[in-house]
């Protein structure tokens, strides 16, 4: 209704029936051993959506030891969101964050937060500028920063 396009009221109209087909699902969850595999490879990247302040390990974490999982770079997730809309911004301003930090050269990109939960818009975002098949680490600093075996930067 923002954008004015054409609505209907009542009741649903029957649809044909169709052939559903099924394909496999693409792996787009990583867990902790792929994020430990991307550490170092200049084919991977990894996108902490958490705030400049939280990536920095400025303050305490709500999440365990401050800071970031080694190597990752910063593209917070509420920077994809229009404030004024709850929208996400135009693709040009995303693919524009994204190439900053030196995400789009890379084959495989892995997101994360503290829970997944931002880390999955962030992965969203990446696909709608083309950036094909971008993981989400659902355990995100949730899981890894209170395992003092994985590595953590500062800074």
């Amino acid at each position: 209704t923002d954008e004015r396009r054409p609505i209907e009221t009542g009741p649903a109209k029957q649809r044909a029936p169709g052939h559903f087909v099924v394909r496999p699902s693409r792996p787009l969850i990583a867990d902790k051993n792929d994020v430990l595999a991307a550490i170092g490879k200049t084919n991977a990247c990894t996108v902490n959506a958490l705030s400049p302040e939280i990536h920095r390990g400025e303050g305490p974490s709500p999440y365990g030891r401050p800071g970031h999982i080694k190597g990752s770079v910063n593209v917070p997730g509420s920077a994809l969101i229009d404030p004024a809309t709850n929208r996400f911004i135009a693709p040009a301003a995303i693919e524009r964050l994204f190439h900053d930090a030196g995400v789009l050269d890379r084959e495989k990109v892995i997101t994360y937060c503290g829970g997944g939960i931002t880390a999955t818009a962030t992965a969203f975002a990446l696909a709608l500028i083309g950036q094909p098949d971008p993981k989400v680490y659902d355990g995100s600093l949730g899981e890894w920063a209170p395992d003092a075996s994985l590595p953590v930067e500062l800074g």
